[in-house]
């Protein structure tokens, strides 16, 4: 299985970005992971938002590799333990779907035409994190998945 994670925006924070390459190394061995970038809009006032999150569903759009299984990020999505993730994980992949791709909002979340669109919707937690922080959340998750499939030793 191939897994990409697009996400609106760049990873600035250093401690993020040394974490997310920790988990993109471990995941090696599982599954590849691509990580796309798009370019996050301006935010001048939040009266804007509607307008921002069109903008940046149009250019995750663009970005979305055909064919791909669609699973949008979003607080109103569904919640997970780490053994109903990886649960959800392999159902998907005795599915049959060889592509996987999770979608990450910018700092004002996604557009309802992301969420309709995908797949699936599943929510990282009750807490608000930083769309920064999510990736590096989604990431060590995919990998916790991955070794509770495998009956490796890091999930207790």
């Amino acid at each position: 299985m191939n897994l990409g994670i697009l996400c609106v925006g760049r990873t600035r924070e250093p401690f993020i970005r040394t974490g997310i390459d920790k988990y993109l190394r471990y995941l090696k061995p599982y599954a590849p992971v691509t990580v796309r970038e798009v370019r996050e809009e301006r935010i001048d006032d939040l009266k804007d938002a509607p307008r921002v999150r069109r903008k940046e569903a149009e250019r995750i759009g663009k970005t979305l590799p055909a064919g791909a299984y669609v699973i949008a990020l979003d607080e109103r999505g569904r919640e997970f333990t780490s053994h109903e993730f990886a649960a959800f994980i392999n159902a998907t992949l005795e599915r049959g779907v060889r592509e996987m791709t999770f979608i990450i909002g910018g700092s004002l979340g996604l557009d309802e035409s992301v969420t309709k669109q995908a797949h699936a919707v599943l929510a990282m937690s009750r807490w608000t994190m930083t769309h920064e922080m999510a990736r590096l959340v989604l990431l060590e998750q995919l990998y916790r998945a991955f070794t509770i499939l495998r009956g490796k030793m890091y999930h207790y």
